[in-house]
């Protein structure tokens, strides 16, 4: 299954669950809004994504990335340009591609890293259907390594010294504890990478008691959406403090009109 068509099932993902831990609504218009406009990714977030695909998937690059090479101040240039665009491949500059190479080479000298990175099943795409009427759950694994019940997950990262500052600040504990509850593993290792030279590499298996915090926090979130969900009400995150007031009130978003199917269903 390629990603694009993974991002399209209508299936509750570990962003979405981490979404609804800022609030509901957030969810909502990031997720759900049939009038959401869809976000074009970070130069980070390409270059993420380049080195993902280098170093798990070689084999599908020229099927979802262009190396830019063309000049595009001529007519003929920019025809060509246009008529690469429509195909919906990625856009990269031939220093991207260099660097990107130098990473994964990186990541293939570091034996911890080569080691994990070796066999398994890449971009592991699991689906776990639900009672009726709720929204199934998905998830895409970098890497699963089933025999060993082993979950691993590639991230980059600027600076390889502020590790657990991407940690807390992505939910990490989270999404991990979700990858090994979907896929029935008992382990999962996280591999960074640096993208600034000199590309330094660092492995970290996510410890129980960090698995089991981030369990409660997906699955508290889920219980969460699913209410959110049958009621069809998406509030904002409730207020630190309340004052005494009793016209201060919850805000409450009723998508009403703006979703146009009905609640608890999404055809699949």
């Amino acid at each position: 299954m390629q990603n694009a068509e993974y991002q399209e099932m209508p299936c509750i993902s570990s962003h979405w669950l981490k979404d609804m831990l800022d609030s509901p609504i957030t969810c909502y218009r990031k997720h759900l809004d049939p009038l959401r406009t869809e976000s074009k990714p970070s130069g980070a977030m390409r270059f993420g994504t380049l080195i993902h695909c280098l170093a798990l998937t070689p084999l599908q690059f020229s099927d979802e990335f262009i190396i830019d090479t063309d000049n595009r101040s001529t007519r003929a240039g920019k025809a060509h340009y246009a008529e690469l665009a429509r195909t919906g491949r990625i856009f990269i500059t031939p220093d991207e591609f260099e660097r990107a190479r130098a990473i994964v080479v990186a990541l293939k000298t570091h034996p911890d890293a080569r080691q994990l990175l070796t066999g398994g099943q890449k971009e592991k795409t699991f689906i776990q259907e639900r009672e009726r009427g709720l929204l199934p759950l998905k998830a895409r694994l970098d890497i699963h390594h089933e025999p060993q019940r082993l979950v691993v997950e590639l991230k980059t990262i600027h600076d390889i010294h502020r590790i657990q500052t991407a940690i807390n600040r992505y939910h990490y504990p989270l999404s991990a504890a979700f990858y090994a509850d979907i896929s029935q593993s008992l382990s999962v290792h996280f591999i960074f990478v640096q993208t600034q030279e000199p590309y330094e590499v660092a492995v970290l298996d996510m410890d129980k008691a960090q698995l089991q915090a981030g369990r409660e926090q997906w699955q508290t979130a889920l219980a969460q959406f699913d209410e959110c969900w049958r009621r069809n009400e998406w509030p904002e995150a409730e207020p630190a403090a309340l004052d005494d007031d009793p016209l201060l009130m919850p805000v409450l978003y009723h998508s009403g009109r703006r979703f146009e199917i009905p609640t608890g269903e999404l055809a699949l």
